[in-house]
């Protein structure tokens, strides 16, 4: 993330833990986290949280070999794996029970 940050938006990561004149930090990680999300997929931070590192344009070139060679690209990354409906379920029921808790804090019921 740290090289991502300097190459694509000319930012340290060190600046995180500097202060401006206000007393505020000179990187918040609201702006570290915007900018982070909107990373070429090509990025390192993109490719070690999952990503495949192809673009748009590497998706399209394979295309153009597939339709010219009659075969997909060797490259080409394979499709995802089919979405579990039950672990779908499990992550619905974890949220609503993380709602329902966040709501109890809120109105002081549990600390």
């Amino acid at each position: 993330m740290e090289s991502d940050l300097s190459q694509y938006h000319h930012l340290d990561i060190r600046d995180r833990d500097r202060f401006d004149e206000h007393g505020r930090r000179c990187l918040p990680l609201r702006r570290i986290s915007a900018l982070v999300k909107f990373l070429p997929p090509d990025s390192a931070t993109a490719i070690v949280t999952g990503g495949s590192g192809w673009t748009l344009t590497d998706v399209l070139l394979s295309d153009v070999f597939h339709a010219t060679a009659g075969a997909p690209h060797p490259a080409r990354p394979k499709a995802e794996k089919p979405v579990d409906p039950e672990q779908v379920r499990k992550v619905a029921a974890f949220r609503k029970r993380n709602v329902e808790r966040q709501r109890q804090i809120d109105a002081g019921e549990i600390t």
